[in-house]
């Protein structure tokens, strides 16, 4: 039977964590939120950013993440987990099977089919969209989001147990949809979410993955694993861990890459064959679940505890 690893980004969705208080006088320092505040997630398209998080917390930038404030949020109190951005297709998704998309008028709830925890959203061309979450859910959409369909998928086949894994990230590479979990699985589907095959299995959690124009990619996740991929997410080779860290967010730009997580932080100059710990108070005191960066700035940008946002030099 598999042993299931208890996964660090249900905890902090789930319940309050207190750490200790950080610096106030931090250049870095973007947007600060309260000690109860949360953000779980931060995308950009252009100079436009989007943060959500805890309570349905939507904060926006217009200034590629220079200045935030608080915006229009959709109807809801559950925490919103994930969140996509191209151009004006801005989603919103999180707890109880929620998806929101932000319109003129505000955000719209959208009838996902389920009641999953959705952790995160990717948007392609053509209408495509996709989302994942726990218990195995997969949904995509292709005609932007007003109609959603969850493929089938023989769970007990590929982890020859009776197991549907929580999926933490999604990503669109081209014409191909890459999801990735529990157990270290990724899937991948060549034919806009019908049929799927699974491309990696291990022991550890995969929290999160990034991708280039050119399908070269990382992926972060349970006690510091450490992936790469040079196709598009069709391989993947084991990089060096990164000490014990839970790691819940990746972001990359050329030969730089950052990864974010519970009391720590890493930086790569060389594609991520190597790192270098981040050692701030604020990151070694507390945690940060997502990082992303508008193409104008080009610098890492990371949400988390206390609704707070770090735009980052390294």
């Amino acid at each position: 039977m598999l042993k299931r690893i208890a996964a660090a980004i249900l905890v902090l969705v789930a319940l309050p964590v207190a750490f200790a208080a950080a610096a106030t006088d931090d250049p870095f320092l973007r947007y600060k939120g309260t000690p109860h505040d949360a953000l779980f997630d931060v995308g950009f398209d252009g100079s436009h950013g989007i943060a959500v998080g805890s309570g349905g917390t939507v904060l926006t930038s217009e200034d590629s993440g220079l200045t935030w404030k608080q915006d229009r949020r959709p109807e809801t109190e559950l925490a919103l987990l994930g969140v996509a951005v191209e151009g004006e297709r801005r989603f919103a998704v999180g707890q109880s099977g929620r998806i929101f998309r932000a319109g003129k008028d505000g955000w719209t709830a959208l009838e996902s089919g389920t009641d999953a925890r959705l952790f995160q959203v990717a948007l392609g061309e053509s209408g495509l969209a996709a989302v994942v979450g726990g218990f195995g859910t997969i949904l995509t959409s292709q005609d932007n989001g007003a109609t959603w369909v969850s493929p089938e998928i023989d769970w007990m086949a590929i982890l020859d147990d009776y197991v549907e894994p929580h999926l933490y990230a999604v990503a669109i590479v081209g014409n191909a949809i890459v999801v990735a979990g529990e157990f270290g699985l990724v899937l991948r589907s060549e034919d806009r979410g019908t049929t799927w095959t699974v491309v990696h299995k291990g022991e550890e959690s995969i929290f999160s993955f990034t991708f280039d124009r050119n399908g070269k990619g990382l992926a972060v996740g349970q006690t510091g694993l450490a992936l790469s991929t040079p196709d598009g997410g069709r391989s993947w080779q084991r990089l060096e861990s990164l000490g014990e860290t839970n790691l819940l967010g990746v972001w990359q730009s050329g030969p730089r890459a950052f990864a974010v997580g519970i009391r720590g932080a890493y930086a790569s100059h060389d594609g991520g064959r190597s790192w270098k710990s981040v050692n701030r108070s604020d990151i070694e005191t507390g945690w940060y679940q997502a990082v992303a960066s508008s193409a104008a700035r080009d610098k890492p940008v990371l949400v988390g505890h206390r609704g707070r946002i770090l735009e980052m030099d390294e």
